[in-house]
C-alpha cells in the first residue's frame, strides 16, 4: 500500500488552547491603542473605580469582583509607557479570593475577555507565571489590563449616558405618578360632587394598569410613550371634570326642587306653575314664585317700575311680546326676561331657582341687570356663573339690586338730561325745530 497520510481533527489540533473570538482579537487590538495611563488619570485604582461605576450600564456588574481582585496584582509602574500591566495570579488563587470554585474562575475570566475588560497573553505551556525585579516585570504570561486604560474614555461617556437616561427614567416617573394621583383626586372631587363619573373611574383604571408596566421599564423613549398616554389621560379627565362641576355649578344648588319654566299655556298645565302664576298676573292676582311652597328669600326693596326697567335695560325691551310696549307691566316683564335669559345661554333651571328664591319680580331685575353687563365683564362660566353669584349672594344676605339699579341709573343720567335741557331749549325758540330738521 501507499503511503497514507494520518487525518488529523481541527479538534484535536486547538485541544488546550484558547477559543478565541472576534473580542478577543478586539482586545488584543486595545493593547495596542493605549500606552500609559490615560489624561486625567494618577493611579490604577481610578480605572477601577470609573468601571464600578459604568458596570450597571454596560451589563458586566458581576465581573466586578474578578477585577477588583486582577487589579490587586498591578501596581502603578506597571502603567507606565512602554510597559504592560500583565497580571498572573493562577485560578486556584483567583478561587480562594473569590470564594468560588476554579470552575466558576474560569467562567468569569472568559467572560471578561468576551467583554473586552482584559485580553489574554498565553505562553507556550499555557501556564501563567512572570518575574519581578526592583519592582518591574521582566517578562510575564497572564492577563494584560491595558484595555482598562483604552476604554477609560468610553466608560466615562457610558456612565454620563447612563445617570441621564436615569435621571430622566425617575422624572418620569414621577409625572406617571403625578398623573395618577390627579385622576384620584378628579374622581374623588367627582364623587364628593355627586356627578356621574364612570367615564373618570375607566380611566383611572387605565391609569393604574400603565403605572404598573413602569416598574419593568428602564428605556427613556418607552417610559415616555407610557407617560405620555398618562398625561393624555389626566388632561382629559380635568377637560372632563370641568366641565362637569362647570354645568353642575351653572344649573343651581338644589335642581331636585326646582320646576323648569313651561313655555305652553295649555290646560294640563299643573296647578301653581309659572303659566298658572302668569295668568293670575295678567287679571291682577299676585306674583307668586314657580314654587310657593318654598320661602322666598328676603330682599332689600327695590324701587323700579316695569317701564323704567324696560328702560334702563334695552336688550329686555326687545324681548317684550306685549302689545302696549310702552307701558309694560310686570307679567310683560318677567315673561321678556324669562326669554332674554334663554338668549344669554343661562338655563332653565337656573332662572328658575332664581324665580323661586328671589321671586319673579327680582329674577327679572336680576336679569335685566346682567343684560347691561359687556361681554368681557364675565368670566368663563358666563352669564349663568353670574346669576348663580347673584343668587349666592341672596342666601347670604349680601344681594343689593337696588345699587345696581341706581348705577344704571346714574350712567344713563347725562343722557337723559342733556335731552331734557335739549327739548326745553327748543321750546323756547320757536322755529329752532325745523332748523334742526
Amino acid at each position: 500500500m501507499g503511503n497514507v497520510e494520518p487525518l488529523v481533527s481541527v479538534r484535536a489540533s486547538v485541544r488546550g488552547l484558547r477559543k478565541l473570538t472576534p473580542n478577543h482579537l478586539l482586545a488584543a487590538r486595545l493593547v495596542e491603542q493605549a500606552t500609559g495611563l490615560p489624561p486625567g488619570v494618577k493611579h490604577p485604582n481610578q480605572l477601577l473605580a470609573t468601571l464600578r461605576r459604568a458596570a450597571p450600564y454596560l451589563g458586566c456588574h458581576s465581573l466586578l469582583p474578578l477585577m477588583e481582585a486582577l487589579f490587586r496584582w498591578t501596581q502603578p509602574q506597571d502603567w507606565e509607557p512602554g510597559e504592560d500591566p500583565i497580571v498572573w495570579p493562577g485560578n486556584e488563587e483567583l478561587a480562594s479570593a473569590l470564594g468560588c470554585s476554579e470552575r466558576h474562575v474560569s467562567r468569569l475570566i472568559a467572560a471578561a475577555i468576551e467583554a473586552r475588560l482584559l485580553a489574554p497573553k498565553d505562553g507556550s505551556d499555557r501556564r501563567r507565571r512572570g518575574v519581578r525585579q526592583n519592582g518591574r516585570i521582566l517578562w510575564a504570561w497572564g492577563f494584560n489590563l491595558r484595555p482598562m486604560a483604552a476604554r477609560h474614555a468610553e466608560f466615562q461617556e457610558v456612565i454620563e449616558a447612563g445617570e441621564l437616561a436615569r435621571r430622566q427614567c425617575r422624572a418620569l416617573r414621577r409625572e406617571a405618578s403625578a398623573s395618577c394621583q390627579s385622576l384620584e383626586q378628579f374622581l374623588a372631587l367627582a364623587q364628593q360632587n355627586g356627578l356621574e363619573a364612570e367615564m373618570l373611574g375607566a380611566w383611572r383604571n387605565e391609569a393604574q394598569h400603565l403605572r404598573a408596566g413602569l416598574r419593568r421599564m428602564e428605556e427613556p423613549t418607552a417610559l415616555e410613550a407610557v407617560v405620555a398616554q398618562l398625561r393624555n389621560l389626566a388632561a382629559s379627565g380635568l377637560a372632563w371634570l370641568e366641565q362637569a362641576l362647570e354645568n353642575a355649578d351653572m344649573s343651581g344648588s338644589a335642581d331636585d326642587d326646582v320646576r323648569p319654566i313651561l313655555t305652553t299655556i295649555h290646560s294640563r298645565d299643573p296647578e301653581r306653575t309659572t303659566v298658572v302664576a302668569l295668568r293670575e298676573a295678567r287679571t291682577g292676582g299676585a306674583l307668586p314664585s314657580p314654587l310657593p311652597a318654598m320661602e322666598l328669600v328676603a330682599q332689600p326693596p327695590c324701587t323700579v317700575s316695569a317701564e323704567e326697567l324696560v328702560r334702563l335695560a334695552p336688550k329686555l325691551g326687545r324681548c317684550l311680546t306685549t302689545d302696549r310696549p310702552d307701558r309694560p307691566d310686570w307679567a310683560d316683564v318677567a315673561d321678556a326676561a324669562a326669554v332674554l335669559a334663554q338668549d344669554m345661554t343661562i338655563p332653565r333651571v337656573l332662572y328658575a331657582e332664581a324665580c323661586r328664591l328671589l321671586g319673579r319680580r327680582m329674577a327679572a331685575v336680576a336679569v335685566a341687570i346682567i343684560s347691561t353687563k359687556a361681554a368681557g365683564h364675565f368670566r368663563q362660566a358666563g352669564p349663568g356663573g353670574y346669576l348663580r353669584g347673584m343668587l349666592r349672594k341672596a342666601r347670604e344676605g349680601s344681594l343689593h339690586l337696588d345699587r345696581s339699579i341706581f348705577g344704571l341709573r346714574e350712567a344713563q343720567a347725562p343722557a337723559v338730561r342733556g335731552h331734557a335741557r335739549r327739548s326745553a331749549w327748543m321750546a323756547r325758540r320757536p322755529g329752532t325745530e325745523q332748523a334742526f330738521a
